[in-house]
């Protein structure tokens, strides 16, 4: 059996593919949060009544994903707000740099500065494909996903082509 990698999500991946109905995708990694994500994510979504809100918190609940502390040096953070990052999103990067893990982030310049770390990244979409890859989708779902994730997040038709054309190889060499 091989062991899951592990990785840290930001509130995008959560809240997209809570949304989707896709949220067990997550289960490719050993997952964890940062206390800013679940506050923003769960506290906050559920405020709102956002039905994602309750289903991350459930994943929460359930173990399967699990909430940390992050405490970022001074100089890391002063290098990411400049660079336009958002408190949960640093607190995510920092923590995949120090510990060498998978960085779930769907959010452009979080992903740009992260992989200018050295950081390997993720999003909504890579972990669909990654569940086609892994056979814990089927083709057809990942198309239907990629399709409500374009109904809920900003896809640009380049992007959603190279994601379909990326699935249709996936699907002729897995299926």
């Amino acid at each position: 059996m091989r062991l899951k990698r592990s990785a840290i999500s930001n509130s995008g991946p959560l809240i997209h593919l809570a949304k989707i109905g896709m949220l067990e995708l997550m289960k490719i990694y050993d997952v964890v949060i940062t206390e800013d994500v679940r506050e923003e994510v769960v506290d906050k979504g559920k405020e709102k009544g956002f039905s994602d809100a309750f289903l991350i918190d459930d994943a929460i609940k359930s173990g399967w994903i699990k909430v940390i502390n992050v405490d970022v040096e001074d100089k890391f953070l002063k290098i990411a707000k400049v660079s336009g990052l958002h408190d949960a999103e640093i607190g995510v990067v920092y923590y995949a740099y120090k510990k060498g893990i998978i960085a779930l982030l769907d959010d452009d310049a979080a992903r740009v500065f992260a992989r200018g770390l050295g950081i390997t990244v993720r999003g909504s979409l890579g972990l669909i494909l990654e569940g086609v890859k892994n056979k814990i989708i089927s083709y057809e779902s990942a198309v239907k996903a990629l399709d409500d994730l374009s109904e809920i997040m900003y896809l640009s038709s380049d992007v959603y082509r190279e994601v379909l054309k990326a699935l249709k190889k996936l699907k002729h060499q897995f299926f």
